[in-house]
């Protein structure tokens, strides 16, 4: 009785084909997300992301950019200088490149003048900031306030006296007391301003490009997503030894069969 050669281990071979199969479906979700952001992250220039800003709720308080735990006002002739967070806003427009808090805001003349600490802004009533004086045009240190004296003079209340100023902002003149000043006192903030810089302070913390970056490298899930996208890594290395070993394996069973085909044929014709 002849003996046939051992055939090759199909259950092997069916199981580890199931198993590709299975790898390949779990890969495919990280495959989607990794090409996706990838594509767009190369054309973050053009699609301006580091500009762009993410307004939605949950993901900013997963982020942990929550809403700012007050807002400080102050009415300045027709507007609303408003300090949010370590931000100034003029009315609801962020002034870049400077922060707070405000320690006062008021009209003067054809300006608007507000304090932040250590410093003098000067805004014209359409709200473009012209100059920042700072403590080498004058400014004294330790500004708590400012307001306007009799004859529409320019007063501060620093932690060691009173100052008042010329229009031309120039002559600092010190003194121990000031009467009859009207100092600027903050404001209710009005409940739809509020809203509306609560909106922009927090759409303001959070980058389209960082969100998308942190998708791409799985920190946007912390620690966990790190190790989630190594995972992710070891599916695919997987995956690509199992795909080229059940490729080479059927291969090589393909071509037996056409040997074993060839040989039975030339049987019959003898």
């Amino acid at each position: 009785m002849t003996r046939h050669k051992k055939k090759p281990p199909v259950k092997l071979l069916r199981s580890l084909f199931i198993w590709h199969r299975y790898i390949g479906l779990a890969a495919a979700l990280f495959v989607v997300v990794l090409s996706v952001t990838g594509l767009v992250l190369n054309h973050t220039e053009e699609l301006a992301l580091d500009e762009r800003h993410v307004q939605n709720g949950p993901l900013l308080d997963w982020y942990g950019v929550h809403a700012p735990a007050s807002i400080t006002s102050y009415r300045a002739a027709e507007h609303i200088l408003s300090t949010v967070g370590s931000q100034i806003y003029w009315n609801t427009l962020h002034v870049p490149q400077v922060e707070g808090p405000l320690l006062g805001a008021l009209g003067y003349g054809d300006l608007v003048v507000a304090a932040v600490q250590g410093s003098l802004l000067l805004f014209t009533l359409e709200g473009e900031l012209i100059e920042q004086l700072g403590g080498s045009a004058g400014v004294p240190a330790g500004m708590q306030a400012i307001g306007l004296a009799p004859a529409g003079k320019l007063a501060i209340r620093a932690a060691h006296g009173f100052y008042r100023i010329d229009s031309d902002f120039l002559e600092w003149h010190e003194t121990e007391t000031l009467d009859n000043v009207t100092w600027a006192a903050p404001i209710d903030t009005p409940d739809s301003l509020h809203t509306t810089l609560v909106e922009a302070y927090r759409g303001s913390g959070l980058s389209l490009e960082r969100v998308l970056l942190d998708l791409h490298s799985g920190r946007i899930l912390g620690n966990w997503g790190v190790y989630l996208m190594d995972a992710a890594a070891i599916l695919f290395l997987l995956l690509a030894i199992t795909g080229v070993w059940l490729w080479g394996k059927r291969r090589v069973t393909a071509k037996e069969h056409q040997r074993r085909k060839r040989e039975h044929e030339r049987h019959a014709k003898t």
